[in-house]
């Protein structure tokens, strides 16, 4: 089966291992265009993510699925100058954030709709670079009115064009059902969807029962084991819910960004030590899946968890 990567369209059976939620770059366009060196540099922030993912696909992966929405800094031609440096697989979104902002509070959904259709249809920001997933997302405000007509906009999408829809998504609100009830009520059914984000949290009834509803869960939050919940935690959840029988069902990744400009000066992640960090692109596999094969996992398991799973996920299985 093929689907759409930045470069042209890839065969699911040559995806590989996969991270399923990576940025290279989170960075406000507005301040980019108004503070430009001071803020970001092109081509250094190319260099730092092709370096970091450099070392990414020494380990073995092959895929990286790039989740930047429009409205977080999403640059295409970034992303495709990263996929022909490094020789890897990059899937690009389509889709926005959930911050509560003018620029789409005051257009109708018919509007909406057709941006996103429009990137689908015509390719990203004048490429011929088409999306392989729509993104979405609800914050700990739940489903506002404003996210309410955007993610209807972005299910319809979806529907229309058969591709899948990653949801970032607060495990803390127990927000999974109403956001896979509104993309049902477009035509989606819960198995195109990754409710993002799930590994933050190691309440098992309510991953449980989203598992249950049909959907994908994202463990993809190793990049930032500091904050919601720790290392070990996260770990634990992964290992209890593929003893329960749900490993087909978990997607790993970091969510992590080469820059990060919600709080990361450029100043000092220009001059930083970025090919040496601790948590970077190659986190899972140095330090996350020995501790899962302590608890149990087989290497098939672990496999599946990197390989099978983001496959049968784009193709749909």
């Amino acid at each position: 089966m093929m689907i759409q990567g930045v470069l042209g369209p890839i065969d699911t059976a040559e995806l590989g291992q996969t991270l399923m939620h990576e940025h290279i770059t989170c960075a406000d366009w507005s301040m980019r265009m108004n503070f430009g060196a001071r803020f970001f540099e092109f081509d250094q922030v190319a260099e730092i993510a092709a370096g970091q993912l450099g070392k990414a696909k020494a380990l073995g992966v092959r895929t990286v699925v790039d989740g930047t929405p429009v409205n977080l800094g999403r640059d295409i031609r970034l992303i495709r100058e990263v996929a022909r440096r490094t020789g890897l697989n990059f899937i690009a979104s389509t889709g926005f954030y959930y911050q509560e902002e003018p620029w789409l509070y005051f257009r109708d959904e018919e509007e909406i709709y057709d941006l996103l259709m429009g990137d689908c249809a015509d390719g990203i920001s004048g490429t011929d670079s088409k999306p392989g997933i729509l993104k979405a997302g609800v914050g700990r405000g739940g489903l506002t009115p404003l996210l309410q007509k955007v993610l209807h906009a972005t299910g319809r999408v979806a529907k229309e064009t058969g591709l899948p829809l990653f949801c970032h998504h607060d495990p803390s609100t127990a927000a999974g059902g109403a956001i896979l009830d509104l993309l049902a009520s477009c035509g989606v059914p819960a198995s195109r969807v990754i409710l993002g984000h799930s590994g933050d949290t190691d309440n098992l009834e309510y991953l449980t029962a989203m598992l249950e509803r049909g959907c994908w869960l994202g463990m993809d939050r190793f990049g930032f084991c500091d904050r919601d919940l720790g290392l070990e935690p996260r770990v634990d959840t992964i290992a209890a819910l593929c003893r329960a029988g749900w490993g087909h069902r978990l997607l790993l990744s970091h969510d992590l960004a080469a820059y990060l400009a919600f709080w990361d000066s450029w100043e000092t992640t220009k001059h930083s030590d970025w090919l040496h960090l601790e948590e970077d692109y190659t986190f899972i596999h140095r330090r996350v899946l020995p501790l899962l094969e302590e608890r149990g996992l087989s290497r098939a398991d672990i496999d599946r968890l990197l390989t099978g799973n983001p496959r049968a996920f784009f193709e749909g299985v």
